[in-house]
């Protein structure tokens, strides 16, 4: 089975990395995903580093596996055209704020009115409601306005944002998500939807026990940094070569870890009795205790030890020994796609890996405009029709 969204035809309004995340995922499944790009300059993406003279390989990254084709959406005969792609459709995805497709003639009631099954998908960073609805947003303030900078970081450092463009990816896999839903839905009922989703929204979740601590408790939280207060030791050390975390969760698997670092007086000590206790005594005693411990040993030392007994750690790697994981590798995460722009780029590969589907890239992003031809031609303008508005700035094609 080639893909398990083959035959899901997706008109892709989303730009920079806001939605392309989700909608490179149902392309990866197999969906026909048609960007809609500016005639003019295309998505932004298209000129965002890591970049060369030839191209970008973010871009050529988040929009693998899509098609492109270049219409002024503001025009009145671009958005005829547009229309006109939508009845054949199964999902109109866009990352605009609110207002913006109404305002180009391109409302869900009017698409729905010629075609009842559309699903109508928009990944924003404040959603499509409220106050901050009309505000183009970014993955920072997503961040931000959440609460997830406020707890990220060390005790007594400002607050700091995940190393990635974290709320843009996390939303992006609840965008892809609900758009499968809503197709399984549109399946049964024959009927087609809307689906608002927000950066913001999906970070907030990503708060877990802090916000249900805090909503139950009333306790404000401390950064803590890489260590957990509701488990000990759960925390990153200092090794010879470079770093290791490491997560004790239970009092078995802390006999274990005791035991396999050579540290039985520590099974004798009270304060180290249970998880809560050594939660007390962590910052106290017990972390140094450990660190001591850790810093005359290699990453490898430590792995050798702790992976046989099934105690949950692993070594803290950089993104270049990432590129040389054995694991990853196993996994296929790491693969080379051929890009049209750029040739051969690196870049992770599918992380849903699903029995009956190839896990393998569909193709290279594409080329701005380069399917503009046929696409057009394949719901009804003519070669003049089409020559016509080129000249008129509503469409563009690939320049051979």
């Amino acid at each position: 089975m080639t893909g398990i969204l083959e035959g899901v035809k997706i008109i892709d309004f989303t730009q920079g990395h806001l939605g392309s995340y989700g909608t490179m995922l149902l392309a990866d499944f197999g969906a026909e995903v048609i960007k809609i790009e500016e005639p003019e300059r295309g998505d932004m993406m298209r000129d965002i580093f890591p970049k060369n003279k030839n191209g970008s390989a973010y871009h050529a990254y988040m929009n693998r596996g899509k098609k492109s084709v270049c219409i002024d959406r503001k025009s009145c005969e671009g958005q005829q055209i547009i229309m006109k792609l939508i009845e054949t459709a199964d999902v109109v995805c866009d990352s605009f704020p609110a207002g913006e497709l109404e305002r180009c003639g391109l409302s869900y009631q009017k698409a729905s009115a010629v075609n009842p099954k559309i699903i109508y998908a928009s990944h924003t960073a404040f959603g499509k409601t409220g106050p901050m609805s009309y505000t183009a947003g970014s993955d920072l303030a997503a961040q931000a306005i959440c609460g997830l900078m406020d707890v990220t970081g060390h005790e007594g450092t400002p607050p700091t944002a995940h190393g990635s463009r974290m709320a843009n990816q996390f939303g992006g896999l609840f965008f892809a998500t609900g758009i499968v839903a809503a197709l399984m839905a549109a399946e049964k009922s024959g009927k087609g939807q809307q689906i608002d989703v927000a950066s913001a929204d999906c970070m907030y979740t990503a708060l877990e026990d802090i916000l249900v601590d805090e909503m139950f408790t009333g306790e404000i939280y401390i950064r803590e940094g890489n260590k957990s207060r509701a488990i000990a030791p759960y925390d990153t050390f200092s090794v010879k070569d470079g770093y290791v975390s490491t997560a004790v969760s239970t009092n078995a698997q802390w006999e274990k870890f005791c035991e396999a670092m050579d540290m039985p007086e520590l099974l004798a000590d009270e304060r180290f009795a249970t998880n809560e206790s050594r939660g007390k005594n962590y910052l106290s005693s017990l972390r140094d205790i450990i660190q001591v411990k850790l810093a005359s040993m290699t990453r490898d030392e430590i792995e050798a030890k702790l992976r046989p007994l099934n105690i949950p750690s692993g070594p803290v790697i950089k993104v270049s020994e990432a590129f040389e994981s054995e694991q990853l590798n196993c996994r296929n995460m790491i693969v080379e796609l051929e890009d049209k722009a750029l040739g051969a780029v690196k870049m992770p590969g599918i992380p849903i890996k699903i029995s009956c589907m190839e896990d393998s890239l569909r193709g290279s992003a594409p080329l701005l405009g380069e399917d503009t031809m046929s696409i057009l031609t394949g719901i009804g303008c003519g070669e003049e029709e089409i020559d016509r508005l080129i000249e008129h700035g509503v469409i563009r094609r690939r320049e051979m």
